[in-house]
């Protein structure tokens, strides 16, 4: 299995990194992409991935970045850009991300009032259409993190189509964007949008395991139910989202097998189709960087 969302260089690992690490590999875990969430966090993902040959890196800013300040001052912004295109280029670098948007946080904050909320919201979807502009100008797909946010996040996605620009290239079949909408949580009318884009994956997670709250149990199953499985990635998000068996404690990536159970039992196949499938999709999504792709 492969698990296509972890956090390894978190401090959560310190202590024990490596032995996380053995232990994934000697569980059936085949590779590992390992996420960026702001440019000291991505260099810290190049260094893991350049420690180890099955691990490969992200590089990107979390949306909950560009809530942070002002982020006005344009010098400010070329800076950020030019410092995560540089890392972007790094041999064992497979994406951009994780970065998107994300409303939860900040509508749910007393600190902010309406007129914060719009000016943080928009720097948020800058700071997304920027690295948007990354990935297509290096060919690379973009890991996506959502919450709150599926219309607007709909709708800037929707609009992108051809990389590694807008034209057409002679003898080169128009190709978009890849994105992931990593730890896929939308209702149901956000993945019916999203189904009808074809440059769109979903990855899921151990909250996909969890069976209380009822209602959100039945609306993730819903979900799975509803996306093919090769639109699908197993994703751990380790330390977070631990599955079931181990909730409350810190995740690993060993434990995406027990997100792979859980879609076999909702979709009703084998957790060996599961696998060959998803690692298909991912193989395809990380790995595959010729211009031609669909």
């Amino acid at each position: 299995m492969i698990d296509t969302h972890t956090h390894l260089d978190f401090p959560e690992f310190d202590q024990d990194r490596e032995e996380v690490i053995r232990r994934a590999f000697d569980n059936g875990i085949k590779a590992i992409v390992n996420i960026g969430v702001d440019l000291e966090r991505s260099r810290k993902s190049i260094e893991l991935a350049e420690k180890h040959e099955r691990i490969f890196a992200a590089v990107g800013f979390h949306p909950d970045f560009f809530s942070k300040g002002d982020l006005g001052n344009q010098g400010d912004w070329k800076d950020w850009v030019e410092k995560l295109k540089k890392l972007a280029k790094c041999k064992k670098v497979v994406a951009i991300g994780e970065t998107g948007l994300d409303y939860f946080h900040i509508t749910h904050s007393m600190e902010h009032g309406t007129k914060d909320l719009k000016k943080i919201k928009e720097n948020q979807r800058r700071g997304f259409l920027a690295q948007i502009e990354i990935a297509k100008e290096l060919g690379l797909p973009v890991i996506v993190h959502c919450r709150n946010a599926w219309d607007d996040l709909y709708e800037i996605i929707s609009k992108v189509r051809l990389f590694p620009s807008d034209k057409q290239v002679v003898g080169i079949p128009q190709s978009r964007t890849l994105f992931v909408l990593h730890c896929y949580s939308g209702e149901k009318k956000d993945t019916e949008k999203f189904l009808k884009l074809p440059n769109v994956y979903f990855s899921f997670s151990g909250n996909i395991t969890y069976p209380k709250p009822a209602d959100r149990a039945e609306k993730l199953a819903e979900a799975v139910r509803m996306i093919p499985l090769d639109k699908m990635m197993l994703d751990s998000d380790a330390p977070f989202l631990a599955p079931q068996e181990f909730r409350g404690k810190r995740n690993e990536p060993m434990y995406v097998k027990f997100i792979a159970e859980k879609i076999a039992r909702v979709k009703e196949i084998s957790v060996e189709e599961v696998e060959r499938v998803t690692d298909g999709n991912a193989m395809k999504f990380f790995w595959d960087k010729k211009l031609g792709r669909t």
